[in-house]
């Protein structure tokens, strides 16, 4: 009977070890699968991340890119803008020294072609001293006609007709000669300017 007590005990023995080898096996089993699928859900995350990052990192080169030619093309409107705007100076400088003196008085004349009733020469301050203290034979004949000369602050150089009724002018003013003048300057400078 201790034989079959000890053999009873070893095969309970036995079968306690081989029960909980098992049940490690399983539990090592288990936790393997367990890591795997961490492992798994940790690769998963990451690719997901560096995608959002390579997503993000394109975007912004996208609009890096596009905000750059948006500079590129804004500055080369203002140079272009400058660069008319000078031009437009010179010219309104050279208009404004072709419209004194002599050649003035020629095309105010010449603008009047004798019709003087009713109408009035608006010229700047410094134009209209100089046209009362020099006065020819045929501008004199024309202010006895009734043609008024008038100052005007707005007027640097050149001259307007105006109906005194102020029913029309006829602006033959530096500026608005350089306005009629800019677009065939333009082509020019878009040559220029490429």
């Amino acid at each position: 009977m201790e034989q079959q007590i000890q053999d009873l005990i070893d095969s309970i023995r036995k079968e306690g070890i081989e029960t909980a080898k098992a049940e490690s096996a399983k539990i090592v089993e288990d936790a393997r699968k367990e890591a795997e699928e961490i492992v798994v859900s940790a690769e998963k995350k990451r690719d997901e991340i560096l995608a959002k990052a390579e997503s993000e990192a394109a975007l912004k080169k996208s609009s890096g890119e596009a905000t750059l030619k948006q500079a590129a093309r804004d500055l080369s409107l203002s140079v272009k803008k400058s660069i008319e705007a000078m031009y437009s100076a010179i010219l309104r400088d050279k208009v404004a020294e072709v419209m004194k003196g002599p050649e003035l008085y020629s095309l105010i004349m010449a603008v009047l072609s004798g019709e003087v009733s009713g109408k009035a020469v608006e010229l700047s301050k410094a134009d209209a001293d100089s046209l009362r203290s020099s006065v020819s034979e045929k501008f004199a004949a024309l202010l006895k006609e009734g043609l008024e000369v008038r100052e005007s602050t707005s007027l640097h150089a050149g001259f307007r007709i105006i109906e005194k009724d102020g029913s029309g002018y006829v602006d033959i003013s530096d500026e608005e000669c350089t306005k009629l003048l800019m677009p065939y300057l333009s082509s020019s400078m878009k040559e220029i300017l490429g």
